[in-house]
């Protein structure tokens, strides 16, 4: 078990009219001229978790995706095949997988390590277990943990690839947390179950817990599957899929909202093809 002290969270809907860059602009002082839009995500959400609080110089950085910055590779791919000129400088140094990443660090006065995750499925689960990992070992200190994704248009090219289908809507978001092993001053404990499960393991592991949680799905979690879990075990349910578009990085989201409310346990469920994995978050006096 670790423990959360700080949250941060920028979380946007498909349509929503939102000036990141002035936004950040305005918040930091600073115009990050050489950044693009995904960047710009990376760095309003983790100052909204960190403002102007000065973090311990070795705090390590790790950054979840589902797709990356893929904008700057249509940039790129464009300059190349469609303009037939080199890439701008600006755009081939920021197609650099962590450079959203090195942005972030540098804002913060990071020098820790400083990693960035991309994958479709469990990004946000295996992001925090890495960082649960690194710090119940002793190998780090203190994790920033960041989720960032971005609304690529068109939204039905970006629909297709992620595989969503029916008529949920897209968003996109960039949500924080600070992680370490200091129970003192947290807002929330937070436990990554390492077991992969099947439906029915998901079923026998909530019959287990004695005490009243709340659960959450993730938004690839089938209706379907919502109702089975809910109708075997009768858990509160905890909503927040109104609240937020899909992006892969969207479990921090409910994570942080939940935290927000301050009150009770909730165990996420994800899921993936037929694979689920929880994580706990429980909320603590303070």
């Amino acid at each position: 078990m670790i423990y959360i002290h700080n949250i941060g969270s920028l979380n946007l809907k498909e349509g929503d009219d939102f000036d990141v860059k002035g936004t950040l602009k305005k918040a930091t002082g600073n115009p990050f001229r050489r950044t693009d839009r995904y960047i710009q995500l990376a760095l309003l959400g983790a100052y909204r978790t960190v403002g102007e609080t000065k973090l311990e110089p070795e705090t390590a950085l790790y950054m979840a995706s589902g797709q990356g910055d893929l904008a700057v590779f249509t940039r790129l791919r464009d300059q190349q095949h469609v303009l037939k000129q080199p890439p701008r400088p600006v755009d081939f140094i920021n197609s650099l997988s962590n450079t959203a990443g090195f942005y972030t660090a540098q804002l913060l006065n990071l020098h820790g390590r400083n990693l960035n995750l991309t994958q479709h499925g469990f990004v946000v689960y295996m992001t925090l277990l890495l960082a649960q990992n690194d710090l119940q070992i002793g190998a780090q200190k203190q994790v920033l943990v960041g989720g960032v994704d971005e609304l690529l248009e068109p939204v039905s090219f970006t629909r297709k690839f992620l595989g969503i289908c029916g008529d949920q809507a897209m968003g996109e978001g960039s949500n924080w947390m600070l992680l370490n092993n200091r129970r003192e001053g947290a807002l929330a404990s937070l436990d990554i179950v390492r077991e992969a499960m099947g439906l029915s393991e998901v079923k026998a592991y909530l019959g287990g817990v004695l005490r009243p949680v709340k659960v959450a799905f993730g938004l690839r979690c089938s209706e379907a599957t919502v109702s089975a879990l809910l109708e075997a075990t009768e858990r509160e349910r905890f909503r927040y899929e109104t609240e937020c578009g899909f992006y892969e990085t969207a479990a921090l989201y409910a994570l942080i909202r939940f935290i927000e409310e301050g009150e009770g346990e909730l165990i996420f469920i994800e899921q993936f093809e037929d694979t689920f994995r929880l994580i706990r978050v429980q909320c603590l006096p303070h």
